[in-house]
């Protein structure tokens, strides 16, 4: 490497994040890319990617709140989408356009449309050739607003083409499609009433606008979903899914005399009633009718999710039959088909999760031409199944997860990332290595602990043993099972001494009602069903059953099989844990709460060879906001919302067990202090504050006292300063690696001359990730991988967390 540095070149290795907890959060285009709301912003997930195995590709962040609904713009003929619309809490609607380039999937913002008063509910969009110039038509419904925009050329401008109110009635989800013969696009929203409201385009003294057309009611509860397709006769068929557990099918046609209508019903078995006629004035008079195709009962929930499987088209003409797929609250995913002779309508296939605490599925999309299907939960999980020769069996998914991802830390060998949230999850995130290929993934590879509380630090105290913190006062500390390291060195391809200890827990279930990762030694059995709707279902327990992996779980797999024993719980705050650290050696712990009294700002020492209570550092005034040891373990640097810092030192006691003690202290800024780090050689540390500061503190011998000191001038930066992180190694020119995030979301990489030069400045920015490419949201931790470096120091691995809910991992090119 030459001896200075010019700049890092970043790839993304991998991204998990769940989806939002929203209806029509979801879409999966004919172009097999899939685009889901992420906190504030759209992911375009390949579920392709080596191998059908699946890659993040893209978070866009545009958005300025949450998320809530988006689609691929269609156009009726199975084109490979090129624009998708997003909807947002923040009362806008962008739409994106993605392409396939010979580098990659590009994704932009093509324009942001504004018309709403409102959140958006749901989106929708079309292409129409309105003059041949191929128009797209795109619907928004948020509260009891409807709004209409149109552009009438690809590179025309877009404009509100109509707004409606729905006063009283609260919309909750839309459609658009052409209507059959005129090709005029037709409207249809539908919301708490129970009923449709159909809207259709008009030119009324030469101006294009969209009027109300008829309402058509049916339903006895909210309408959650709703979704148009064309049947092979050039039908209209349009699906509403409700509270009611129902789906109804209509169909719109084009009218047609008495005596055609006598023989049409004759000809079929299905249900059918007449709901009423309407008419269409564009360029010439058109007559339309609405009836009720058939009602599909099989549900035992709320229906929040339908879509039609796409058709695919050869010469104009349909290859493959009708399908509609819906998912509920009750956990499951169904098919409904016709029977092509008798026209009844049945459902031909039921997949979903059996049992668990989890609450149901929000909305589901056919993929892959009808082979696989996909669907998203309530705990922002994808579940996703593929036809294999007439048997659907689950596939390897992204997953991530739904709320602010707080803290993470890295197995000291690096070969996995463990990461904590408020969504009251552990994760633990791991390459897989298949055999087939030698292709690296990353993926979800365990649950450890699924809590009652919101989590929020975590400490790594060995290779497969870690302790977590939440705002319940206890901190819990957790061992990998039998089971795990088994299907760990299977899917990590990583040899590991797995003793067959008698004693030893195979993994671990939750008692009902309990908050304790109880060790299961054995399988248990298989119990005796209970009668349906018994008492006990409402407290049911998840039963650990053994499993043998050679691929990622599936979400059920992870929810149910994946967690690790509970071995200590250690009492002693009195509120909510805030941080947690441990040195190299594994032999202390060190943990501190929320505080606003200094006498509950104390730091509590832990010996981890017995679990006891050693001491107490009573240093700061307010809440402990971070804690760092020192690579050599010796030293530990805390910082605090009191705005100061303090170094404690590793001593030995009298009893021959080791403590720390209090040796500096200092004020940090005018701000609140949030993160803290130590470099690689244990001589400085670095503290990042609210102020927007990045400061370098070495030490000094001040009236022979050990104090710290600032060396050189602190870092000037656009935002708070979140988290600060500095490289397990300094560089081949003496110069240290510091990856610094902010409050924005942003992440900044630069790095520090300890001995600063005319030729060499002190800080030197290498590389800056904005929004999409870091965080749209806070920072909130950063951490190098160990033992992840080449041999030549050139390539670095880094990973983030934050709180838009994302945790990733990117490669670092130094150059």
């Amino acid at each position: 490497m030459a001896a200075s540095l010019n700049n890092v070149a970043v790839g993304n290795v991998y991204t998990s994040v769940g989806c939002n907890r929203t209806p029509h959060a979801l879409d999966w285009g004919n172009n097999d890319l899939v685009c889901f709301a992420s906190s504030r912003a759209v992911t375009v997930y390949d579920p392709k990617f080596a191998d059908n195995h699946g890659k993040i590709l893209h978070t866009l962040c545009e958005h300025q709140d949450r998320v809530n609904c988006m689609r691929w713009i269609q156009d009726g003929q199975q084109s490979q989408e090129k624009e998708f619309v997003s909807g947002s809490v923040d009362k806008t609607v962008i739409v994106w356009a993605c392409s396939k380039t010979s580098s990659g999937i590009i994704c932009s913002k093509v324009a942001t449309l504004s018309g709403l008063e409102t959140s958006v509910n749901s989106v929708d969009g079309f292409y129409w050739k309105y003059q041949e110039n191929i128009a797209t038509v795109v619907v928004a419904v948020g509260g009891d607003q409807i709004c209409v925009w149109l552009r009438e050329n690809f590179n025309g401008e877009w404009r509100v083409l109509q707004k409606f109110s729905s006063k009283p009635v609260l919309m909750f989800d839309c459609a658009v499609n052409l209507l059959p013969g005129c090709q005029v696009p037709i409207l249809a929203c539908a919301g708490d009433d129970g009923s449709i409201q159909l809207f259709n385009f008009e030119i009324l003294k030469g101006e294009l606008s969209c009027v109300r057309t008829m309402k058509v009611p049916g339903h006895e509860d909210w309408i959650r979903a709703l979704a148009f397709t064309v049947e092979d006769g050039g039908d209209l068929l349009l699906a509403s899914a409700a509270q009611d557990t129902l789906i109804r099918v209509w169909r719109i046609s084009s009218k047609v005399s008495k005596d055609q209508q006598s023989q049409s019903d004759n000809s079929k078995l299905a249900l059918q009633s007449n709901q009423g006629d309407f008419c269409v004035i564009f360029e010439e008079e058109h007559k339309f009718k609405c009836q009720l195709e058939t009602v599909l009962q099989g549900h035992e929930n709320w229906v929040y999710g339908i879509h039609w499987q796409s058709p695919v088209l050869k010469d104009g003409i349909r290859k493959n039959r009708l399908r509609l797929l819906s998912c509920s609250m009750d956990k499951t995913m169904t098919i409904w088909g016709v029977d092509p002779s008798s026209g009844v309508w049945y459902d031909q296939v039921r997949v979903g999760e059996i049992g668990g605490n989890t609450l149901g599925l929000y909305g589901c999309r056919f993929g892959n031409q009808g082979t696989s299907i996909l669907a998203h939960g309530y705990q922002g999980a994808l579940h996703l199944w593929h036809d294999v020769e007439g048997q659907w069996n689950p596939g390897v998914v992204c997953s991530g997860h739904f709320d602010s991802v707080e803290d993470f830390i890295w197995d000291p060998s690096g070969d996995f990332a463990l990461t904590a949230s408020i969504d009251q999850t552990t994760r633990l995130h791991a390459p897989w290595i298949q055999e087939s290929n030698q292709e690296v993934t990353w993926h979800e590879i365990s649950r450890p602990q699924i809590h009652g509380y919101d989590l929020s630090c975590i400490a790594s105290l060995g290779r497969f043993r870690f302790a977590s913190g939440a705002e319940e006062k206890v901190i819990r500390v957790f061992e990998a099972p039998h089971n795990f390291l088994e299907n760990f060195s299977r899917i990590c391809r990583i040899d590991l001494p797995i003793p067959e200890l008698q004693g030893a827990p195979q993994g671990a279930a939750v008692p009902a009602l309990g908050l304790s990762n109880k060790p299961v030694y054995q399988t248990a059995e298989t119990e005796a069903p209970k009668a349906p709707h018994s008492k006990s279902d409402l407290y049911a327990e998840n039963h650990f059953t053994a499993t043998h992996l050679i691929a990622p779980p599936t979400e059920e797999t992870l929810l149910q099989n994946t967690l690790w024993p509970e071995v200590q719980k250690l009492y002693g705050h009195g509120y909510e844990l805030f941080s947690l650290a441990a040195d190299t050696q594994c032999q202390l712990l060190v943990s501190a709460s929320k505080a606003q009294k200094a006498e509950h700002a104390s730091i509590i020492i832990w010996d981890t060879s017995d679990w006891s209570m050693i001491g107490k550092l009573e240093a700061h005034a307010l809440t402990v906001s971070q804690m760092a040891f020192s690579p050599d373990g010796l030293k530990l640097v805390s910082v605090s919302r009191d705005r100061n810092w303090a170094v404690h030192e590793k001593v030995q006691t009298d009893e021959g067990k080791f403590t720390l003690k209090t040796v500096a202290k200092g004020s940090g800024g005018s701000r609140i202090l949030w993160s803290c780090h130590w470099t690689p050689d244990s001589r400085y540390f670095l503290t990042g504050s609210r102020d927007k500061r990045v400061i370098v503190w070495e030490p000094t011998t001040v009236d022979d006292v050990s104090s710290y000191r600032i060396s050189g001038q602190p870092l000037e930066c656009a935002d708070s300063v979140t988290a600060v992180a500095c490289s397990p190694n300094r560089l081949p020119n003496g110069f240290y690696l510091v990856a610094i995030g902010l409050d924005s979301g942003q992440i900044l990489f630069y790095t520090w001359n300890p001995l600063p030069s005319d030729s060499a400045p002190q800080w030197n920015i290498l590389a800056s990730l904005n929004q999409s490419q870091a965080h749209h949201m806070t920072v909130k931790r950063l951490r190098f991988r160990p033992d992840h470096n080449t041999a030549d120091g050139q390539t670095l691995q880094l990973a983030s967390c934050g709180a838009d809910n994302t945790f990733k991992i990117f490669n670092l090119a130094l150059e």
